[in-house]
């Protein structure tokens, strides 16, 4: 089986850089792509960072995963996607998961190699806060009778105002900073983070993540967190 390694396409609503074509311009600086078994049923991941190095603020709004056979025919696609912290100012950086079951093979070996499609486009509605958070991951933690590998997030609201539903992502990275695992978290939206106050958010790494990380001897090694809230521009 080849390793999934493809040339990423990311499709761009602007391209021009000059002060005349001012835009922002959205790359995929990293990604991993994984095939898990799951009971009866194969499902795949795909995960991304996305950087704007454009010169203005740029938004992800789409993405799409194809998966392909050996033969290189489609098995599936899904452009439902989740890009935490979507707008992005120029500089920013972020991330992109997207997931779809495999229908119709009975092994993760029948999957070949795959394609990730994002696209940006401009004129914002709304504007990313960013705010200040520090991520923190444990192995084997205990919590009734079960143990867990737990990431968690100290989010403060730097502020001045109250954040209703603030967020949070964690991506867990490997050594080289690959993207292991990513997902996100989020208060209720009639909740609110209040000015200079903290919250702790804990999320659980999937146990098909943690088993698939130790059957390939894949060890994480950091966690990267965002934290972040929207407000109309």
């Amino acid at each position: 089986m080849k390793r999934f390694v493809i040339p990423i396409l990311v499709l761009l609503i602007l391209l021009f850089t000059s002060p005349a074509f001012a835009a922002g311009r959205l790359n995929v600086e990293q990604e991993n792509y994984y095939t898990l078994k799951e009971g009866s049923y194969c499902y795949g991941y795909v995960f991304a960072k996305l950087e704007n190095s454009g010169n203005k603020p740029i938004k992800v709004n789409n993405g799409l995963l194809e998966i392909f056979d050996e033969e290189g025919d489609a098995i599936t696609s899904s452009d439902s996607y989740t890009a935490y912290a979507r707008y992005l100012d120029p500089g920013d950086y972020t991330y992109i998961r997207i997931s779809t079951s495999i229908k119709n093979i009975e092994s993760v070996s029948e999957v070949d190699d795959y394609m990730l499609t994002v696209t940006g486009k401009s004129g914002l509605d709304k504007q990313t806060i960013r705010l200040e958070c520090q991520g923190k991951y444990v192995e084997n933690e205990k919590s009734g009778y079960y143990t867990y590998n737990y990431m968690y997030a100290t989010v403060t609201n730097n502020t001045e105002e109250p954040l209703y539903q603030p967020y949070v992502v964690f991506a867990l990275l490997d050594e080289e900073e690959n993207i292991l695992y990513l997902v996100g978290d989020n208060l209720d939206r009639n909740e609110a983070l209040m000015p200079g106050s903290s919250i702790i958010f804990r999320v659980a790494v999937d146990s098909d993540f943690v088993d698939y990380f130790e059957k390939n001897s894949i060890v994480p090694s950091s966690l990267d967190v965002i934290a972040y809230a929207y407000t109309d521009n």
